[in-house]
């Protein structure tokens, strides 16, 4: 018995090592594509900054009450970008006579709207990595020294650029 036990522990031994050196793999590849995505959504097409004339008080500065959200997404691999630009304000009446657009300030806080607007192109936000997200935007005005009365309107572009 112990003879057979010899010969049969090293073919038992000899199955286990190279048993499993026999074994056959395939594999293969799954494929999928994610397209480039951007995305650009304003919550509203009219932000209303009310009269600088409150009861008898004549206000140096409106500022909105409610928020713009700007729902933007981007997943461009070089990055991405949040512009926005204004017009000069136009009298309702009379389009000739107009507002300078660098009274009008922005930011994500009502009480944080120190970012001067420009008829150029401003950054908003900016980043390397995918975006999907929504900011609340805040406007405020100074009010302009020696301005015809009347009501005025200024359009607000922004713009989603990829990198």
């Amino acid at each position: 018995m112990r003879r057979e036990m010899r010969i049969l522990m090293p073919i038992i031994f000899l199955v286990f090592v190279f048993g499993t050196t026999f074994a056959i793999q395939k594999s293969h590849d799954i494929i999928v594509t994610i397209p480039e995505i951007a995305e650009l959504e304003l919550s509203t097409d009219s932000i209303d900054l009310g009269s600088f004339l409150v009861g008898s008080m004549l206000q140096e500065r409106v500022v909105s009450t409610t928020p713009l959200r700007v729902t933007y997404r981007c997943n461009h691999r070089d990055g991405w970008a949040l512009k926005v630009s204004a017009t000069a304000f136009q009298n309702a009446v009379d389009p000739s006579v107009t507002i300078p657009v660098d009274y009008l300030y922005f930011g994500t806080e009502p009480d944080k709207t120190d970012q001067r607007m420009s008829e150029t192109e401003v950054v908003v936000a900016s980043g390397l990595e995918p975006v999907n997200t929504s900011t609340e935007i805040y406007y405020a005005m100074e009010l302009p020294e020696n301005a015809y009365a009347g009501e005025y309107s200024s359009t607000v572009t922004y713009t989603l650029v990829t990198l």
